[in-house]
């Protein structure tokens, strides 16, 4: 850092491909913003910097280029090709990386979703993802106007999914908005949204940050919601810190684009507005007892009018608020929540190294013999799930987003 904030930085005899790896090595998990005396916005010059480097880079081939490729490319095929490719046994042992199977259809397919919190006896449950076929489809567009039978406005929410969640475990988005729905939530899906540009600012590709940026903007623009809504951590990450910081104030797009940065929140602090509008956040049960660790993402910040009301709350932050609702969950502390060693593009650079943070992770969560690993972010759940030379084949520990436990069990009461 005290290279980057060096006047004469650009004349020091450094190699760029040094610095560049050195930039690379960062997650982005900004514990090291959390930590300074002084306030230093480290992340932020990290990723200026990458900006510089990635300019000097030109169009070089690298395997993590190719995955921002696949990404960014909107025929969805693309990447879900690019996995199975990942996934066959031989390029598997060759790489010597994971790689995530994907778990079902795409949740956005080729229209326009709409869900009506009146039809919340729909069941988005099954892994053929009915949704996609059920009446509960209308026009695309806006939303209409719908009451509940108590006579007051319905409130109308967009979700953004995010490219993960969408293409590679799409459960979790019918899971949030199953969620939704059964809280009287009428939810909105809109088919052009993409990714939330978060893997490419962090490789210092802000041209297709931005492109991005003003994509999911735009989707959302006037359709008349009271709020967005995404259940990845990394997603809210990017739309509430970083969105605002790369349109200028003077740029004919800067409204637009902070109009839906401000708009939108993550699911768990979703849930908390609801409850300060007076509204009753239903609750669930598990048909069966469940000891459950929470891994904290690093990308997941509390509001700053936060205050813990309960010991779950106290222990997870927003998130246990809904861990209150569902009966038969027990939430067993980690002791230091440490990183899971995702960080987006980081794992593809930086495979090993990511692998021995991950190790450390489940040093952790092996402490307390959890019976289920659950979190709220697409790239910690994919790190979770890779635990091949970490734990034992009959060790294996699933791993859920805490959003598809909570919908589960309003489904299993129901039942």
């Amino acid at each position: 850092m005290r290279l980057v904030l060096t006047d004469n930085a650009d004349k020091l005899p450094l190699r760029a491909s040094k610095v560049s790896e050195a930039m690379s090595s960062c997650l982005l998990c900004g514990r090291c913003v959390k930590i300074c005396p002084n306030d230093v916005k480290i992340d932020e010059l990290v990723v200026n910097e990458k900006v510089k480097l990635n300019e000097l880079a030109g169009n070089a081939f690298s395997i993590d280029k190719f995955a921002l490729k696949a990404l960014k490319n909107k025929r969805k095929g693309l990447l879900k090709s690019a996995l199975k490719i990942a996934n066959i046994p031989i390029v598997e042992k060759l790489t010597g990386r994971y790689a995530p199977q994907p778990e079902g259809k795409s949740f956005i397919q080729n229209k326009d979703l709409i869900f009506n919190a009146d039809a919340a006896a729909m069941q988005l449950s099954s892994r053929n993802h009915p949704a996609l076929r059920a009446p509960l489809l209308k026009r695309r567009g806006v939303i209409k106007q719908s009451t509940e039978a108590g006579g007051k406005n319905t409130l109308k929410a967009g979700y953004f999914s995010g490219c993960v969640f969408d293409n590679i475990y799409p459960q979790i988005s019918a899971d949030t908005v199953t969620s939704l729905t059964k809280n009287g939530i009428d939810v909105f899906v809109p088919k052009t949204q993409g990714c939330c540009g978060l893997p490419f600012i962090s490789s210092g590709d802000v041209k297709s940050f931005r492109e991005l940026t003003l994509n999911n903007a735009r989707a959302f623009k006037d359709k008349n919601l009271d709020y967005i809504v995404t259940s990845c951590a990394s997603c809210s990450y990017s739309i509430n810190k970083l969105y605002p910081l790369y349109f200028d104030a003077n740029d004919e797009n800067y409204a637009e684009v902070r109009q839906f940065s401000e708009k939108l929140l993550n699911i768990w602090s979703f849930f908390k507005e609801l409850e300060k509008k007076g509204i009753k956040i239903k609750t669930g049960e598990l048909k069966k007892e469940t000891e459950v660790v929470f891994h904290i993402p690093c990308h997941l910040s509390n509001m700053p009018e936060f205050k813990p009301s309960s010991p779950n709350e106290n222990l997870i932050g927003e998130a246990g608020f809904i861990a209150d609702k569902i009966f038969g969950l027990k939430l067993k502390p980690l002791k230091y929540n440490y990183c899971c060693g995702n960080g987006g593009m980081f794992n593809i650079r930086h495979y090993g190294l990511s692998k021995e943070i991950t190790k450390r992770k489940f040093k952790e969560i092996k402490e307390v013999s959890p019976q289920e690993i659950l979190t709220s972010c697409s790239g910690c759940i994919f790190s979770l799930k890779d635990q091949k030379g970490i734990l034992k084949e009959n060790e294996r520990l699933p791993v859920s987003h805490l959003i598809s436990v909570y919908a589960k069990s309003l489904k299993e009461l129901k039942e």
